[in-house]
């Protein structure tokens, strides 16, 4: 083996493991971020290294992942876990909101929001939630759970516009 080849490889050897700790990093961070364990600012700072294209691992996953639900996906490299559930899909609402997005049987959506609304615990439905159902047809659950610092818990689960997606993160600021 040359001395070319043995730095290289070495090279190598050092670098897999920043790679790897680079995805942990951002997987770490939203995980925490979808579990409203963030401030304000450090939401503030991750969504700009996303803006400034800084962040090579979690990237907008196009339309492709969503199918037809109305949900703006964005794919992490590795899984990230939050609320008791794990994922490699984010819903990006905005950039002070963000859920992670699972798949599950149709059918069996509202079952799987409960049961993450139970494990979280303390949660409501949106103030609004049965005009919306009367008033739009709207069909699902938006239950939050108000935290300190300006932060909510929420559990969305829209079979209107998303049959077939749970999701569960945080807002960070006021929502309704």
């Amino acid at each position: 083996m040359s001395i070319k080849t043995t730095t290289l490889c070495a090279l190598l050897g050092l670098l897999a493991p920043a790679a790897a700790m680079a995805q942990d990093s951002t997987a770490t961070t939203l995980s925490r971020l979808l579990e409203c364990k963030l401030t304000a600012d450090q939401v503030a700072a991750f969504t700009d290294s996303i803006n400034a294209e800084e962040i090579t691992d979690f990237a907008h996953a196009g339309s492709a992942a969503s199918g037809d639900a109305a949900l703006s996906l964005w794919k992490s490299d590795a899984p990230i876990t939050a609320w008791g559930e794990t994922s490699d899909l984010v819903h990006l609402s905005s950039t002070t909101e963000m859920l992670l997005a699972f798949k599950v049987t149709p059918g069996q959506e509202l079952a799987r929001g409960k049961a993450i609304v139970d494990r979280i615990g303390g949660m409501s439905p949106r103030p609004d939630q049965a005009a919306m159902e009367e008033t739009y047809g709207w069909k699902g659950m938006d239950y939050r759970k108000a935290l300190s610092g300006n932060r909510n818990a929420r559990v969305l689960v829209d079979l209107s516009y998303s049959p077939g997606w749970v999701t569960v993160g945080c807002a960070y600021g006021d929502i309704l």
